[in-house]
């Protein structure tokens, strides 16, 4: 049984859509995550509500909920809205709202700005 759900956890992991480099260029270490000066991304929870911004990478990629923050459609490139910070942090991708815990949307990086319309044309 143990080594079903070893495969099956495997398979998963591989479909990870997360980026294991930051915006940056640097690749996410796995003792400090995502914790550089000179990163141009921040956690979604700092925007202000109606705050915007363009999903580029997970604080921790390697965290066992980055799957379920993928299959809720929260992908990198996908811009986002930040509707209500309490007493859920909303967020609006396209015409769907998702409700995240604070420790759930902590994980989710942005770009805004000028740097996310870097991002695009990059």
């Amino acid at each position: 049984m143990n080594s079903v759900l070893l495969i099956l956890r495997a398979g998963l992991q591989a479909l990870n859509p997360w980026k294991q480099s930051c915006p940056g260029g640097e690749p996410v270490q796995a003792q400090h995550k995502c914790e550089r000066a000179c990163c141009p991304s921040h956690p979604v929870t700092t925007l202000p509500e109606g705050g915007m911004g363009v999903v580029s990478c997970l604080t921790d990629p390697d965290h066992p909920k980055a799957a379920r923050l993928a299959s809720l459609g929260i992908l990198p490139g996908i811009p986002v809205t930040l509707v209500q910070r309490y007493p859920a942090y909303v967020l609006r991708l396209g015409f769907a709202e998702i409700a995240l815990d604070e420790s759930l949307a902590s994980l989710v990086r942005v770009i805004t700005g000028s740097e996310a319309e870097k991002a695009d044309k990059g």
